[in-house]
């Protein structure tokens, strides 16, 4: 099992070098609660992390993870302190935060508030506002069934026949074609 901690940082660091990935302490707490979905989904109930999401007015909420990154405020969160949290995940809790990921990064962190926010979801059953309600992963794993199944990335399978070129005998460089030879 995964510590929320490296999870986030997971998420931090995939926006570090993306200059349009603005991955703020809200943007990050909505993230781990699609992994958190999603991981209860895949694995049969076996939760991602053990911290639980409070219903706060901005949606799900891990304190923990919120007091760790309140210093950034509504900024761009800079830094991870564990530069090595990729070497806790086993391969399937890697594959499931790519998966999270690729699926989720493309909406604006208002877009992920509003999935959150949706009539029916764990968030909506237990808020109350100004009360630091738990939000049952019971009911976390019930509302992601009923999501349409989130796809896995993989790899294609790729041999030298898919490629335009050849093997440079001598080097072992794939070598272009020489009417490529003029980039275009």
């Amino acid at each position: 099992m995964c510590k929320v901690q490296d999870v986030a940082d997971f998420f931090v660091d995939s926006a570090l070098n993306d200059p349009d990935d603005n991955m703020t302490n809200l943007r990050v707490n909505k993230l781990l609660f699609f992994a958190q979905g999603w991981s209860l989904v895949r694995r049969n109930g076996k939760p991602l992390f053990n911290d639980d999401f409070f219903a706060w007015d901005l949606g799900p909420v891990i304190p923990a993870v919120y007091h760790r990154f309140k210093v950034a405020g509504r900024n761009k969160i800079q830094d991870v302190d564990n530069e090595n949290y990729d070497k806790n995940f086993s391969e399937e809790e890697a594959q499931l935060l790519i998966d999270v990921l690729r699926a989720y990064s493309r909406y604006s962190t208002s877009g992920l508030v509003d999935m959150t926010h949706r009539s029916g979801t764990p968030w909506s059953k237990v808020y109350e506002a100004h009360v630091n309600n738990v939000i049952p992963k019971k009911d976390i794993q019930e509302y992601f069934e009923s999501l349409p199944v989130l796809e896995s990335f993989s790899m294609p399978v790729l041999s030298e026949n898919d490629f335009i070129g050849h093997r440079d005998e001598v080097t072992g460089h794939y070598v272009l074609p020489e009417e490529w030879a003029d980039g275009r």
